[in-house]
């Protein structure tokens, strides 16, 4: 069953001049047709304006397509009327923990969803626990979120989406503002999330290594899909992405340069273990 389904979807920006008036519309999205299954983690890579992050919003129903259509969970976006079930369905979390972390004590700040869904208080307590817990945060539950590291800011915006029972989460860019240990953190909880609770993953990143972790890579340019497989079917192809101007896993592009220079290693490394044991396989 699709979680996330897109067909021609579209979307532009205008640009206005001083006078207010449209000058120019930009194409972010550029009919955009993908599926994402109930329970798949899916990484999006593309750089700074190839519609990866758009692409996030509309599944968010933070904007609506200006062509094509988009469906989650089998509600299309474009009704207004579902807007709301739509965003209890696919949580959203964004780069910057501090901008969507609102209270001045963590259990509040992860209450906040569920509250305004109008949940009933005692399932409220009981939801909140149960975020805390599932990102290893409960023991910080009367901490000022201030006074965390972001990698822990990042784990409550994480449990404040999941307090609202989502099957989807979109994360766009989430570790972008983390130092490693942070962003291993969140890694750890986005990959728990998605083998143990089952919760659809769409993950908007720009590290390669957080991407070979995903079931499937998708890479997105000037608003189009341009590459689309399992990590090792999208990465083999290292001419194409250094082409849309990304980088690839490092030892990728080792087994890369090393394949130039004649030795005969897999096309298809993605980690040190699996090159290691290629070295050791050279006569």
């Amino acid at each position: 069953m699709d979680m996330v389904r897109s067909e021609g979807l579209m979307h532009e920006y205008a640009v206005r001049g001083d006078d207010g008036e449209v000058t120019q519309r930009i194409r972010a999205l550029d009919h955009v047709d993908l599926s994402v299954q109930a329970g798949e983690f899916i990484a999006v890579l593309g750089h700074n304006g190839s519609g990866k992050s758009t692409f996030a919003k509309h599944v968010n129903a933070l904007l609506f397509p200006d062509g094509g259509t988009l469906w989650v969970d089998g509600m299309d976006t474009k009704e207004e009327d579902r807007v709301w079930e739509i965003r209890q369905k696919a949580g959203m979390v964004f780069q910057n923990p501090d901008n969507q972390i609102i209270a001045s004590v963590v259990e509040e700040d992860v209450a906040f969803g569920p509250e305004n869904l109008g949940v009933e208080p005692t399932k409220i307590r009981t939801d909140v626990e149960d975020s805390l817990r599932a990102v290893n945060m409960l023991d910080y539950r009367s901490h000022s979120p201030n006074k965390l590291s972001g990698g822990q800011k990042q784990r409550v915006a994480i449990a404040g989406v999941l307090a609202m029972k989502p099957k989807c989460i979109v994360l766009d860019e989430p570790t972008a503002m983390l130092d490693p240990s942070g962003r291993q953190e969140v890694m750890r909880t986005i990959q728990r999330l998605n083998k143990e609770d089952n919760i659809t993953i769409l993950h908007i990143t720009h590290y390669m290594e957080e991407a070979v972790q995903a079931d499937r890579v998708v890479v997105m340019d000037h608003g189009k899909v341009v590459l689309n497989g399992t990590p090792r079917e999208v990465f083999s192809q290292v001419e194409t992405i250094k082409e849309i101007g990304l980088d690839v896993p490092q030892m990728t592009e080792l087994a890369y340069r090393l394949r130039q220079e004649g030795l005969e290693v897999p096309a298809d490394i993605l980690t040190v273990e699996e090159m290691v044991d290629a070295l050791c396989r050279l006569k």
